[in-house]
């Protein structure tokens, strides 16, 4: 077997080597080194070089099965499985563009990178195999570079990333033998070298610099975690809660459906939609800063494999835009937006009745099983430190966890629950009344006045705020209706796992407090519960009323669609109609100039040239040597119907060119061949179908040297 000289390596090992760089900038993106990527670039280039020797095809064929394969195998490694890599694919790039930074490691996203750097590798090793194709070969890696920079940002290439782009451009440059880097006659490398490294560099530090932006900038650096200047609010959760669960008539809001390979003998009870740590005094303060991050939103704990459910979220209102969480989210099968926290999480695209969303969450710790379990630590806070005597004696000695128990359980049986309550808001003065001295309220004042009584021991507590499904109505499938809408205190595990409690009464208190209710009373503003249907009445329904409802509400849906369908068929289609007028301006401003000539003579050889332009585009090939006559002998063949003023017009322009007429005389038979130029057209058209119509005016042939008419 011949062996390949070696002096023929040197190119496809060069693109090779950009190909490696590639690799190391699109890790970047995950602000790490990842083999898995290095690999790509070097696999993708030794099956090209080594193919080379059985022709293009067999280029073509190992170029593009060593960029599946090796998409398929970084996807692999990364944890994903070979089924993701299509997938990953098709959502990789929007998931890029829309998560958080730096990207998670997740399989889908790392597959899109792989195919970006193993398709601009193959195109640039394929190329560089031919030294006529010069320095085309860094026209994908270029494309690839400022892909990558643009998905890394706002992380510049480091500056040893460009100079060793510039020297391997300069090598690759000077790797054909017969264009040396340097002159036999000259040190100095050739102008076009000096010239394409320059360029390299401006295109690559431009784009480096608007892509990334300035750190003093006015970009953001996605990657700091500051406090957002403004964050997206969602209702107030306590009064939120409180309607959602008063809402008349009942209504299913979401169907929880088991989807664990082994089905979980019982289903958690607490569907969290938010928690919330912040007490102003005055109420809970829902500022959550939401941010996109795509579908993978956690890890899985060491030891906690057993406690993943996965399990489906079917929505029957478009009123909740919040996934019901068991626990810790780890994957939502959508792309989401979250908090750094992920205490909430919300679609972007707001789900609507007959929503399905997939998630796999890890459920809560239980109380008997963290018993040993050490609760986080945290300052206390004003609010709560003046109820830390109270909470010594209601807590008593042992675990963290014993000492919360006994808390609760204090407040569960011997306190007593009164929905009615006389002065059932949030406010300090309300919940201070509560706990000194009349022990009796709402469930939302048992959540608030344990986590102030947790706090005051210097626990972390939170308020979560979700849906509470009593046990009689769990299983693998079932629904959450607005009854169930509640509140519950969590502590936070040294594990980073949530621990909820229950303080509250199992059931309403029977007797009747006669006591005067308190002179502050709070009267905040409701929330709004999700849409109720109309109640029953007796009235006649205004039909025209409900059409012109369903109208506006199907109407606003129909403008979303078609806006969206708009968007994308301009940003599709405007290469196309760009390339579409381009050629129909040349045509016209051609066939315009002939018609508009001050001599009359050379309007009508112009009227004859473009009669024989349409003819070249209708598909004759007119030699050079024709005369006039043979050209109009010869036009049957694409137009009929008009062979008399084929020939007239012929012999016109042969008239005009060969002997003179006087100026009157010649302007009218530059009408007359223009009238005549027109019919001819008009002949062509009305001879073809509208598909053959289209590609005659778009036809490229009597704008191309080989193939335009020689008449002018």
């Amino acid at each position: 077997m011949k062996l390949v000289a070696v002096s023929s390596l040197v190119r496809p090992l060069l693109a090779g080597a950009f190909g490696v760089v590639l690799a190391v900038l699109g890790g970047r993106i995950f602000d790490a080194v990842m083999w898995e990527l290095v690999l790509v670039p070097v696999v993708v280039t030794v099956a090209i070089v080594v193919a080379e020797r059985w022709g293009s095809v067999a280029v073509t064929v190992a170029g593009t099965a060593a960029v599946v394969v090796t998409t398929g195998l970084a996807t692999v490694s990364s944890g994903g499985s070979v089924a993701d890599a299509y997938p990953g694919l098709v959502r990789g790039p929007s998931r890029l563009l829309s998560t958080e930074w730096p990207s998670p490691n997740d399989p889908s996203m790392i597959a899109a990178v792989a195919l970006v750097i193993g398709a601009s590798t193959a195109l640039s090793v394929a190329t560089s195999l031919r030294a006529r194709w010069r320095l085309l070969p860094l026209l994908p890696i270029g494309v690839g570079g400022v892909v990558l920079v643009a998905l890394a940002a706002p992380t510049r290439p480091g500056g040893w990333m460009i100079a060793t782009v510039a020297l391997l451009a300069i090598a690759f440059a000077g790797s054909s033998r017969d264009q040396p880097i340097v002159s036999r006659r000259s040190p100095v490398p050739e102008r076009t070298v000096l010239a394409t490294v320059a360029a390299i560099a401006v295109v690559g530090f431009g784009a480096a610099t608007v892509v990334a932006w300035d750190d003093q900038g006015e970009r953001a650096d996605p990657r700091a975690t500051d406090e957002p200047e403004s964050s997206a609010t969602l209702l107030d959760p306590i009064e939120a809660t409180v309607a959602m669960r008063n809402t008349e008539p009942e209504l299913d809001l979401v169907t929880i459906a088991d989807r664990s390979v082994l089905a979980r003998p019982t289903m958690p009870s607490r569907w969290r939609l938010a928690a919330f740590e912040v007490y102003d005094g005055q109420r809970w303060v829902p500022d959550v800063d939401f941010r996109p991050i795509g579908g993978r939103l956690g890890t899985v704990p060491l030891g906690a494999e057993a406690e993943l459910l996965d399990y489906s979220s079917r929505f029957h209102t478009d009123e909740l835009d919040l996934v019901p969480l068991p626990g810790a989210v780890v994957v939502v099968d959508q792309d989401v937006e979250t908090d750094l926290d992920r205490v909430a999480v919300r679609p972007i695209d707001r789900p609507d009745a007959d929503t399905v969303i997939d998630a796999t969450a890890v459920t809560p710790p239980s109380t008997a099983d963290s018993l040993v379990a050490t609760v986080v630590r945290a300052p206390v806070d004003e609010v709560a430190a003046s109820y830390t005597d109270m909470a010594l004696t209601m807590a008593g000695d042992g675990t963290d966890v014993e000492r919360l128990g006994r808390l609760a359980q204090e407040m569960r049986f011997s306190w007593d629950l009164d929905s009615g309550a006389a002065g059932a808001g949030q406010q300090l003065a309300l919940i201070d009344l509560f706990l000194t001295e009349s022990r009796r309220g709402t469930a939302e004042q048992f959540v608030t006045g344990f986590v102030l009584l947790a706090r005051s021991l210097g626990f972390d507590t939170r308020v979560a705020a979700g849906f509470d499904v009593p046990p009689d109505e769990l299983g693998s499938t079932f629904t959450i209706r607005t009854p169930h809408a509640a509140v519950w205190p969590e502590v936070l595990l040294d594990d980073g796992r949530w621990l909820p409690f229950d303080p509250v009464p199992d059931s309403e208190a029977t007797d009747v407090d006669e006591s005067d209710p308190p002179a502050q009373q709070q009267t905040p503003a409701a929330a709004q519960p999700p849409a109720a249907p109309p109640t029953e009445s007796n009235d006649e329904v205004d039909d025209a009323a409900l059409d012109d409802g369903g109208t506006e509400r199907g109407w606003g849906a129909w403008t979303v669609w078609v806006r969206r369908v708009a968007t994308v068929s301009a940003v599709v289609l405007l290469p196309l109609a760009v390339a579409v007028g381009t050629v129909l301006v040349l045509k016209w401003r051609r066939r315009r100039e002939r018609l508009v000539a001050p001599d009359p003579a050379v309007r009508v050889r112009g009227a004859w040239a473009n009669a024989t332009d349409s003819m070249v585009d209708a598909g004759l090939t007119i030699s050079p040597a024709w005369t006039d006559d043979r050209i109009a002998d010869a036009s049957s063949a694409v137009v009929t119907g008009v062979p008399h003023e084929t020939r007239r017009l012929a012999a016109m322009s042969s008239a005009v060119t060969f002997g003179s007429r006087p100026r009157e005389e010649a302007s009218r038979l530059a009408d007359d061949a223009a009238r005549t130029a027109a019919a001819i057209d008009g002949a062509i058209r009305g001879s073809r179908t509208r598909w053959e119509r289209l590609r005659w005016r778009l036809s490229l042939r009597s704008l191309r040297r080989s193939t335009r008419s020689p008449v002018m």
